[in-house]
């Protein structure tokens, strides 16, 4: 299990020496995988010595640890931003795709490195971490089910805002371990939108000026 940076970079150029390890390390993950991503190779493609980098990381399981710890970051930062300008009462549909279409940029921007830490999250940090993590999530979710005037079908907001992280979680990453056949992201996000909308509102109204336009298209033909 790893622990995190050795020493915590307080001056402008060690933090731009970190940030340089991190970086590094996600190009390595996106474009030649784990296992060409040894320490010499980030410390080579930094442009850092090795020595500079041991200063900060003891093994490449602490740079993992501190770049999932910075896209944990990152996703809370994304929800709490998406979701407090969101109205799932009025703009059900627009409020979830906007929250998907963030995740999905977030993920797409580097899928090397959220490919490993889908596998490897687990091994290089601690349990209780990736659990905090989680709950603090699942915490903004239920505050924004709980504060919307939207009528959910659930009076367990709770319950619903951990089926809601687990369930969008679960499906982004196996897309992005996967890569199934015949699903592009756009249709997972619609797929989802849909399976959201169902669960947290009920089945979905028809939509009558869809359903017209769809008529006189039908009789034109």
């Amino acid at each position: 299990m790893a622990s995190s940076e050795r020493k915590r970079p307080r001056q402008a150029r060690a933090q731009e020496t970190v940030r340089a390890i991190l970086e590094a390390t996600v190009q390595i993950l996106d474009r030649e995988g784990l296992e060409a991503a040894t320490t010499t190779r980030i410390a080579e493609v930094a442009g850092v010595s090795i020595g500079s980098l041991y200063q900060y990381f003891s093994h490449r399981d602490a740079i993992l640890n501190a770049l999932q710890n910075r896209e944990f970051e990152r996703t809370l930062e994304l929800m709490q931003k998406v979701l407090a300008e969101g109205n799932l009462g009025e703009e059900p549909e627009k409020t979830i795709k906007a929250a998907l279409h963030g995740l999905a940029e977030l993920y797409l921007a580097s899928p090397g490195l959220h490919r490993v830490l889908a596998i490897e999250g687990l091994r290089v940090a601690k349990a209780e971490h990736v659990h905090a993590f989680d709950l603090r999530v699942i915490e903004v979710v239920r505050h924004f089910l709980a504060s919307t005037e939207a009528p959910i079908q659930t009076e367990n907001v709770g319950a619903a805002a951990f089926l809601v992280f687990q369930t969008v979680r679960a499906a982004m990453l196996s897309f992005l371990l996967e890569r199934p056949p015949g699903l592009d992201i756009d249709r997972l996000i619609e797929e989802l939108t849909r399976l959201l909308i169902g669960y947290l509102l009920g089945p979905s109204r028809p939509n009558t000026k869809k359903i017209a336009a769809r008529r006189v298209t039908k009789r034109r033909s």
